[in-house]
C-alpha cells in the first residue's frame, strides 16, 4: 500500500501508519480479494499520477459520493462506516 501510494497518488505513506480497515472477498470476472488501508498521515499533495487509468483524483463527502464511483469501492466505503471488517461483493 505505501508503495501503491507513491506510484498512484504521489504521496509518501510509511507502513507504520497504514490500518488494515476492511477486507473484501469479491467476485467480478473472476475472484479478488481487496483489502482497504487507512492512513493516519502522509507527506506530499494528492495527486493523479497515473491519468490514461483514471481521470481526476478529488476528496469528496463520505456521505455524498459522486454516482459514477465504481460500486465495489461505494459498498467498502459503506461496510467500513458500518464498522466491518470483512464483506462479500458480487457473489
Amino acid at each position: 500500500m505505501a508503495r501503491e501510494s507513491k506510484e498512484e497518488a504521489g504521496i509518501t505513506v510509511a507502513v507504520d501508519d497504514l490500518a488494515l480497515v476492511l477486507t473484501m472477498h469479491r467476485k467480478a470476472d473472476d475472484e479478488r480479494l481487496s483489502m482497504f488501508f487507512e492512513a493516519s498521515t502522509w507527506c506530499g499533495d494528492v495527486k493523479n499520477m497515473e491519468p490514461n487509468k483514471c481521470d481526476d483524483l478529488a476528496w469528496f463527502d463520505l456521505l455524498d459520493l459522486p454516482s459514477n464511483t465504481v460500486p465495489y469501492i461505494a459498498a467498502a466505503i459503506k461496510s467500513i462506516q458500518g464498522g466491518h471488517q470483512y464483506f462479500e461483493f458480487g457473489w
